[in-house]
């Protein structure tokens, strides 16, 4: 398979893909014209915890762990894979990497844009940008909700383990 018709199927992927499938196409087709795909292998990064980071990634895919750090212990929040993104906040509010993002599974691929190309692009179509923000804050949404589930779970069994204590 030649270059072009390999980056014809991985696009046609992605416009299938995770947020992007609930975008009109045009858009779509728009948005990862303006991104790149990358090839990744297990172990490799795609954010580290506490450094600067800006760039979104859409897992096309192969799988991502997601881990938070503190006072030298590790906890894994999420293990990602084809149609979830990463890096999400970094492109919205720039700051540094909340969390660290490796690739696990043997390799994956993934599309790209850094924080600078994708606020050109919605400043550039404003009526495309307010889809891709509604999507966006929808994903956004439901992970706080599973992260809110998770923290109340976690906070009623630890309760319940106190109670079932005899003293």
């Amino acid at each position: 398979m030649c270059i072009r018709d390999r980056v014809n199927s991985i696009k046609h992927k992605v416009i299938k893909c995770g947020f992007l499938a609930e975008l009109n196409e045009d858009i779509c087709d728009k948005l990862v014209q303006v991104g790149s795909f990358t090839s990744k292998k297990r172990g490799e990064y795609l954010a580290v915890q506490g450094q600067p980071h800006s760039r979104m990634s859409l897992i096309i895919s192969g799988q991502v762990s997601v881990k938070i750090s503190a006072n030298g212990e590790s906890l894994k929040v999420a293990k990602l894979k084809s149609g979830d993104v990463v890096g999400e906040m970094s492109i919205i509010d720039p700051k540094k990497a909340s969390a660290t993002a490796r690739i696990i599974s043997s390799d994956a691929e993934l599309w790209q844009i850094n924080g600078e190309d994708f606020n050109n692009f919605l400043l550039a179509d404003r009526e495309g940008g307010f889809e891709i923000m509604r999507e966006l804050a929808k994903m956004l949404c439901k992970r706080l909700r599973t992260y809110n589930e998770r923290m109340l779970h976690s906070m009623y069994d630890e309760r319940n383990h106190y109670l079932e204590q005899d003293y």
